[in-house]
């Protein structure tokens, strides 16, 4: 009997990779997979040098793959039959259960099938255009209406009136008045002590801007010299001409001067452009030697 199971999962397995339907199984399916697998575990208990224990391995993995494709088809099914059932966006929205369950259904798939079609139609109800509608008239009724300003019904309209007269008059009252300025002289020590600090101000030299590089800060000006020509600085630092100690042996190259500077051997002394340089003092096949 273990042996025609056995090749019962065989024949369900093949079936269930070939089909894109449910292959046809007995209602006691997954109970009948589980008395196999026990079965299998006492024998190998009892010979443990059978080779009941690669039965029992190769039979795991095969339930394995026929549980997971089942359930891969059932859930694949169960989605195609909720698109086709709930319209989203087209209109009001509604629920139609088109009778396409898949066959061959277990009675534990069975109840899988209709948990997944009702998380699909809760799901979809939350995200559809008349729930999202509910939702926007919810707010609305919940709002809260402005308060308005309170009045004070004891003032009569012609009391108001009068007091604003009242306030306009007393504004008028305020423009037109005159201004007292306090006229009194100022002390003479004061006059003669401010008529001093003047006549310092005026004795003062203005002092000079200090000298500014031109190089850190381009936006200076410099008193001695309006124009500077910073094209022309850069050119000429660059092709400044240093003297260094070669410590490799290199090819020939080309200088920013246009010149051919080169071969060069370890132990040289070469003079090139400082920016040639630069390069054999950063790759450290040279260093500056100052003459």
């Amino acid at each position: 009997m273990d042996d025609q199971f056995y090749q019962t999962l065989r024949n369900v397995q093949k079936k269930e990779r070939n089909n894109g339907t449910l292959a046809r199984v007995e209602e006691t399916f997954y109970n009948d997979i589980h008395e196999y697998l026990d079965s299998l575990r006492k024998d190998a208990m009892q010979d443990p040098f059978s080779n009941v224990h690669g039965v029992l391995k190769n039979a795991q993995m095969i339930a394995t793959d026929i549980c997971e494709r089942r359930e891969r088809k059932i859930s694949e099914a169960a989605v195609i039959n909720i698109h086709r059932s709930y319209h989203l966006f087209t209109g009001k929205p509604q629920f139609d259960l088109v009778d396409t369950t898949p066959l061959n259904l277990t009675p534990e798939e069975e109840k899988f099938y209709y948990s997944l079609i009702e998380t699909l139609k809760n799901h979809r109800g939350n995200i559809s255009l008349e729930k999202l509608s509910e939702d926007e008239d919810d707010k609305k009724h919940k709002a809260v209406k402005p308060s308005q300003p309170q009045t004070n019904t004891l003032d009569s309209p012609r009391e108001t009136t009068k007091t604003d007269d009242e306030v306009l008059n007393r504004l008028d009252e305020i423009k037109n008045a005159e201004v007292i300025v306090d006229e009194k002289p100022e002390p003479i020590e004061r006059q003669v002590i401010k008529s001093q600090i003047n006549q310092a101000k005026k004795e003062m030299p203005i002092p000079k801007p200090k000298p500014t590089n031109i190089e850190d800060n381009p936006n200076a000006v410099n008193v001695d010299d309006e124009f500077f020509d910073l094209e022309s600085r850069k050119i000429a630092k660059d092709t400044e001409l240093v003297t260094m100690l070669v410590f490799d042996e290199i090819g020939p190259i080309m200088g920013v001067d246009e010149r051919v500077y080169g071969p060069f051997r370890p132990q040289d002394l070469v003079t090139l452009p400082m920016v040639n340089a630069k390069i054999f003092f950063k790759n450290r096949k040279g260093r500056q030697v100052k003459i």
